[in-house]
């Protein structure tokens, strides 16, 4: 399948893996704003989103959700399943009509078992994960609103950005409640940060979705 090629955690995998994986996969399409999985069901499969964007968010006790990440094509979800974890952590929700790979735990243990260059791809991601982690727990303690926005927006620009005459179109339609929420403001804060950022001309705005005009001036924000 085209999306596990695409992944970064099974781009490198040889022949017999990536046969076992399509064999063992299960394809599934979900609706826009309907849960890929939900928080607290069992993490039986890994998720491999092969087409459109997801949402990872935390619900709270109060039955709040608030973001965590967003992921696009080739991203995995529920990665702590790899660990050990036995129920979801959080819920994806997926951002636009999602084509999903759903890879059964167990396959990909056995997997990882028999094939040393999986299990340390395996072991890269959740690394990469918990940085991810400590990263966010550390711009919220040392960066303000405008070093944490800037912050956000230069790794949406990473992930979601295409190349325009105006800029960097972050194509991801996230809404200043969502930013809010991923970096610990209100939404009233955010739409006034960014549209200061607008008159400074280090951003622009297309619809609903951001543009970064100047880069190297928004990465001196944060």
């Amino acid at each position: 399948m085209r999306a596990l090629r695409l992944s970064s955690l099974f781009a490198q995998a040889d022949r017999p893996v990536r046969d076992a994986l399509v064999d063992a996969a299960a394809l599934d399409l979900v609706e826009p704003d309907a849960a890929i999985f939900e928080q607290g069901a069992p993490a039986e499969t890994l998720v491999v989103i092969g087409r459109g964007r997801a949402r990872v968010e935390r619900v709270n006790e109060q039955g709040v959700a608030f973001p965590l990440s967003y992921r696009g094509t080739g991203d995995v979800l529920g990665e702590s399943c790899l660990g050990g974890v036995e129920l979801r952590t959080e819920r994806a929700v997926a951002m636009d009509e999602a084509e999903v790979i759903r890879l059964p735990v167990a396959v990909l243990r056995e997997l990882c078992a028999q094939h040393p260059a999986l299990g340390g791809a395996v072991f890269a991601l959740l690394v990469a994960r918990q940085r991810e982690t400590e990263d966010r727990i550390e711009s919220m303690l040392f960066r303000n609103v405008g070093g944490r926005l800037a912050e956000f927006l230069l790794h949406a620009a990473d992930r979601w950005g295409v190349p325009t005459p105006r800029g960097v179109l972050i194509s991801a339609p996230i809404t200043h409640a969502e930013i809010a929420q991923v970096i610990g403001s209100t939404r009233e804060t955010v739409t006034l940060t960014l549209g200061a950022l607008r008159k400074e001309g280090v951003l622009d705005a297309a619809g609903r979705r951001l543009i970064v005009k100047d880069r190297e001036a928004l990465a001196r924000k944060r």
